[in-house]
């Protein structure tokens, strides 16, 4: 199953999440309505006579034939039970954070000196380069003993990954890396946006309990006071009313819970098994996995977790975060030992004999201090990146068209999209290891994260147009950030050609913690220096649209509504954008560049009709123009569209690093990250 058929089952399981709903409300309707006309209305309307007679049957059967209550009943709680859900969904509109914030989980501060928290940070960083997906925040669960981690976010853009201490502290690196994958996973195929819908529709199915029990609470309240004044009894068949409606409301809401439960249970399962087979897929490595499984199956802690907002997002966790229940149907995961057995058949279950890493202790005051330091990141004029020596500067643009990578079929590249492998992990660790010190702190702080991007758009070829861009710099963001600017740029001009976007992808997740101002700041910058020469080239389009893509959701909360598109026909016009300006990329001779559009059209030849544009029509300007609307089209297109665009880039078998990175743009604004191109580091040098 490609990451396309996984986009698609998300969304076949969002229709099947919207059935469950309406199904739901339905039935607690229903009973509502039954609970109401049998108990609530017979005693609101009187059906106790003053010598005692009581006249339910033939009130519970006038009300059970009323068409207008049976509908105000219907349309009330559908009112409720909506209302609510979005009011849970506008609690969770900041994203991931909310879920960490939730769960009590500490913002790992990218500086950490605990031996643990820097292996988490490596694996994350790691995994982001490898999947090119921007870093996501990381936090820490501390006081949770148990096993356990989740993914949670909207997007890729807001994606947090959570760990609990105990997970930090007892699985081993490859079993860290393997829970980390399968976090992965959920953020590639898009089961973090199902899983806060779920949250939100589960909490609108329970609602109407906590409303029961409040109601409860007033009449049972109201019942003693009363009792301890010297009042008479007028209003006592007013609170018995009372009470006998927060009875039938709790048992409807009862239901309520059982839905939702059992919702959770359907959707959920099938995910976790899918992100199992996807982290095992990632790292060839199915002991990492079943060896943290075996571990939690050891641990007298399990999985489980003691905050008290567990239950609410127990569907997002690696393991099941609740206690066992007797009712096993309605568990958001599949029993542990079965997901042992599906990656280690030979298994018998004996966890006695699983070997535990001994929990170190690890200093609170550190804890802290570290906390503290994390808790307000400012943007002030820093140093940390001035005063250290660095090789002398190598003039000349990195990735140009002597920079050649081997393809041996487009179906590789397209076949690669949200499925990173052992190799690219590979690759991941071996340029993280490349990279100067300077370059990965840098990618760590926000200010020298916008230092780090300043420096890879400055021009490498004319020294006039280099100085405008640093006079600019100096004039916005003052003589640190030129300084740090240009220290860093000499650190660049010596790494792997293709270091440059993943470097960027590290440095998202730093950048995301500048306030407003600085990001229109940075913003600004960035439009500067791209547009300092007059023109722009596949590179600097490339690094914008990935620094665009990435930070733009998350500083304008209002997120750019995205018409879904069903069929190309009508986009005959941007899909020959697209293919013409990839084939005016992938040569220079006009043989070339008709062979490698007639490559990429004929993989759309059968879904839209195509024209060769020339080079006027199908600009960099034209091509973002062209994205914004092919981005809407439906997961079995965008692999239509990724397939057509990778054939038209690798007709000739090689690859430019700059045509790699235009492809590796697009792909990203179709929400289809694409993984770096995992060779060996001399091979591209």
């Amino acid at each position: 199953m490609d990451f396309f058929e996984r986009q698609r089952q998300a969304k076949k399981k969002t229709s099947t999440l919207v059935l469950l709903f309406i199904i739901g409300v339905l039935l607690i309707s229903l009973l509502n309505f039954l609970l109401l006309s049998l108990f609530v209305i017979p005693i609101f309307s009187g059906g106790f006579s003053a010598e005692g007679e009581v006249n339910v049957s033939e009130i519970a059967s006038n009300s059970l034939k009323d068409p207008i209550l049976a509908a105000s009943v219907i349309l009330g709680t559908f009112l409720v039970i909506t209302i609510a859900g979005l009011f849970k969904k506008f609690q969770l509109k900041d994203g991931g954070s909310t879920i960490a914030s939730m769960m009590g989980g500490r913002l790992v501060n990218s500086c950490s000196k605990d031996p643990d928290e820097k292996k988490l940070l490596n694996v994350v960083e790691e995994m982001a380069i490898a999947s090119s997906v921007p870093k996501p925040d990381i936090y820490v669960m501390d006081g949770e003993k148990g096993i356990n981690a989740f993914a949670a976010g909207h997007a890729l853009d807001d994606a947090v990954i959570g760990v609990t201490d105990g997970c930090i502290r007892h699985l081993n690196r490859d079993e860290l890396q393997a829970v980390i994958a399968h976090e992965f996973s959920h953020i590639l195929n898009q089961d973090m946006k199902l899983n806060f819908r779920l949250v939100s529709v589960v909490f609108g199915l329970i609602v109407l309990s906590q409303i029961g029990r409040l109601m409860m609470e007033v009449a049972f309240s109201s019942t003693r006071y009363r009792r301890r004044s010297s009042r008479d009894n007028n209003g006592g068949g007013l609170i018995i009313a009372i009470g006998c409606t927060g009875i039938c409301i709790m048992a409807t809401g009862f239901i309520g819970v059982l839905m939702g439960n059992l919702i959770k249970s359907a959707i959920s399962r099938q995910r976790e098994y899918l992100a199992d087979s996807s982290a095992v897929q990632f790292t060839r490595n199915p002991e990492g996995l079943s060896g943290a499984l075996k571990k939690i199956g050891a641990l007298s802690n399990g999985s489980r977790l003691l905050s008290p907002n567990t239950n609410e997002a127990s569907h997002m966790f690696f393991g099941n975060g609740m206690k066992e229940s007797w009712f096993s149907i309605s568990s958001t995961h599949p029993p542990l030992l079965e997901r042992i057995k599906l990656l280690d058949p030979s298994f018998n279950g004996d966890f006695s004999a699983v070997q535990l890493i001994e929990e170190k202790v690890i200093s609170t005051k550190l804890k802290k201090s570290e906390k503290l330091s994390q808790s307000a990141i400012p943007l002030p004029v820093i140093d940390n990146a001035i005063g250290q020596t660095v090789p002398p500067v190598i003039m000349g643009l990195a990735g140009s068209g002597d920079n050649q990578i081997k393809v041996n079929s487009s179906k590789e590249l397209s076949d690669s999209i949200g499925n990173p492998s052992q190799e690219h992990f590979d690759f991941a660790a071996e340029l993280i290891k490349s990279l100067p010190n300077l370059v990965i702190e840098a990618t760590r702080d926000p200010h020298d994260s916008c230092a780090l991007v300043f420096a890879l758009l400055l021009d490498k070829k004319n020294e006039l147009i280099r100085n405008k861009q640093i006079e600019e710099i100096y004039d916005l963001f003052g003589e640190g950030m030129s300084k740090a600017t240009l220290k860093l740029s000499l650190e660049i001009d010596n790494i792997d050609p293709r270091a440059s976007l993943p470097i960027v992808d590290l440095s998202i997740g730093a950048l995301r913690h500048m306030s407003q101002d600085q990001y229109g700041y940075f913003n600004h910058i960035v439009e500067s220096l791209v547009a300092a020469d007059g023109q722009l080239d596949l590179f600097e389009y490339s690094l914008s649209k990935l620094v665009v893509s990435h930070l733009e959701p998350h500083y304008i909360k209002k997120r750019k509504k995205v018409v879904q598109v069903y069929s190309l026909k009508r986009l005959g016009h941007d899909c020959s954008v697209l293919i013409s300006a990839l084939a005016h990329a992938a040569g220079r001779e006009e043989q070339t560049i008709m062979a490698a559009y007639k490559a990429g059209a004929g993989r759309l030849s059968s879904l839209t009709e195509l024209n060769f544009l020339s080079t006027t029509e199908c600009g960099l300007k034209d091509l973002d123009a062209s994205l914004s609307v092919l981005e809407g089209v439906v997961p079995n297109l965008k692999r239509a569209l990724i397939q057509a665009a990778s054939a038209t880039v690798s007709v000739d078998g090689y690859l430019q690093i700059q045509e790699a990175e235009l492809l590796r743009a697009i792909c990203d604004v179709l929400g289809c990250p694409m993984p770096p191109l995992s060779i060996s580091m001399e091979e591209a040098a």
